[in-house]
């Protein structure tokens, strides 16, 4: 017979073992490239994600959370755009809960690469600029110059429409912004997989 107290234990354990994470983003890297996803169930063994690429069970896929370092597994079952990833090695709970040792920097969004044309509007100008990096809340461009903080603009790039931004920070060569509102993850995610519009500038 089970020792009530035993049971108890084990109970509590799971609920330890697994954090509810809904709608948190995430990056993840598949055969045919990478893209965003939700992750929706974290634990340290595996996830539960929602993701709008194609992929198969069996594929070796890796997972990026909040920023940090890709967790390497494979896709155990897909259900329309539901999918479970088993993680190759269980993860620490620091990354799982996105704690930042004392010292470094504030763990950010996923950020997906590109290298395309882009426009920026700022207070009646129009720049040419050249995407660099794209998440749901913030992107890195080039090729407009220094720019004051906390400058509202807008960002405009083919498959991603207008998008209202703060200037974050600023070098001569790349300038960092805030979306304010973030994108759609479903207008993110479809972007990332035209890879001939995400990369156009490398001809």
């Amino acid at each position: 017979m089970n020792d009530p107290q035993t049971m108890a234990n084990d109970r509590r354990k799971a609920r330890d073992d697994r954090l509810v994470t809904t709608l948190l983003l995430g990056r993840v890297v598949t055969p045919h490239g990478d893209t965003v996803c939700r992750i929706r169930n974290l634990s340290r063994g595996g996830a539960k994600i929602e993701i709008r690429a194609p992929i198969a069970v069996g594929d070796a896929i890796s997972v990026e959370l909040r920023g940090t370092t890709l967790v390497a597994g494979t896709v155990a079952w897909v259900a329309g755009n539901a999918a479970g990833i088993a993680f190759a090695e269980q993860v620490e709970s620091e990354m799982l809960l996105g704690h930042s040792a004392p010292g470094q920097l504030r763990q950010r969004s996923p950020r997906l690469s590109a290298d395309c044309p882009a426009i920026l509007r700022v207070t009646g100008r129009v720049l040419s600029a050249r995407l660099h990096d794209i998440g749901q809340r913030g992107a890195c461009i080039g090729g407009v110059g220094d720019l004051p903080r906390d400058t509202s603009v807008r960002l405009e790039a083919a498959g991603l429409g207008q998008i209202p931004a703060v200037v974050r920070w600023s070098k001569p060569d790349a300038v960092g912004l805030f979306f304010p509102e973030p994108i759609p993850f479903a207008t993110l995610s479809a972007w990332s997989q035209d890879t001939a519009t995400r990369f156009s500038a490398r001809g």
